[in-house]
């Protein structure tokens, strides 16, 4: 958890092309003996201080306090070589590049449920704990570059739509998705995010019926970096991504002028 924590945390910085350069630790223990705190700080600052040195960040300093659930989390600082890659870039004709299959909200859930695969949620924590900062480095010249985390992959494709001033199309059947998400989410599986996901998305329209419809809401956890990039130079970012171990990278649309996201099977 202190590794995806510390993953989740990073994406703000390299979904903006900069390098990570520092980070604090904020940790709510939960009541337990001095012993026993002793053994989870150091687990916890271990596990992430390896993550922010493998992104060339260290933790500096933070805050530890004692409460009813342990909460592990991290704020970052990150340096930029040049302008900020931001959401309001985006231009009509532009591709739409995902680095990583979407699914972990629903999987998730419906481990919680007690309904989900074991092999599944190892896969959904495996694909939470893979750094972004290669991705990150192949798409410098992108044109607007988010990560998509709590809103889901509608929600953050239309936070680039709207400060971009354009709509966009999505062909769902393209978006990868982690193994076992579309069959949870068939049978109804949803995270509790889902309809404030829905609802804030804005408006999205085309075919939304079934799993992969569903799971353009579904909230991620150290999701991948969402692209926008020159539609000429789109397969060679994505034979670069698939280079640098991103094997599940996609095209999944396109930016076009309008402001809805239309979604096509």
């Amino acid at each position: 958890m202190a590794r995806i924590a510390a993953q989740h945390a990073l994406g703000d910085i390299w979904a903006m092309g900069a390098a990570p350069q520092a980070a604090t630790a904020t940790l709510i223990l939960p009541r337990m003996s001095a012993t026993l705190q002793e053994r989870t700080l150091t687990e916890i600052m271990d596990a992430a201080g390896a993550v922010m040195s493998d992104a060339g960040a260290q933790i500096v300093g933070g805050h530890t306090s004692l409460g009813a659930e342990m909460t592990v989390g991290f704020t970052v600082t990150g340096l930029c070589a040049r302008a900020p890659i931001t959401l309001g870039g985006g231009q009509a004709g532009d591709a739409l590049i995902l680095t990583k299959p979407i699914g972990t909200g629903v999987v998730m859930a419906s481990a919680m449920h007690g309904v989900a695969k074991g092999s599944d949620v190892i896969r959904a924590l495996d694909a939470m704990e893979q750094g972004q900062g290669p991705a990150s480095a192949i798409l410098h010249d992108a044109h607007a570059m988010t990560d998509v985390t709590g809103f889901g992959l509608a929600g953050h494709l239309a936070n680039i739509c709207a400060a971009s001033g354009v709509g966009a199309v999505v062909q769902a059947g393209a978006v990868p998705v982690l193994p076992g998400a579309l069959e949870l989410a068939e049978t109804g599986q949803r995270s509790s995010l889902y309809d404030d996901n829905r609802s804030g998305a804005g408006n999205v329209t085309g075919d939304l019926t079934g799993p992969r419809g569903e799971l353009l809401f579904d909230p991620q956890t150290a999701g991948g970096l969402l692209a926008t990039v020159s539609a000429e130079r789109a397969e060679g970012y994505l034979a670069a991504l698939k280079d640098a171990g991103y094997s599940k990278a996609a095209i999944i649309g396109h930016l076009r002028d309008g402001s809805d996201i239309h979604v096509e099977a």
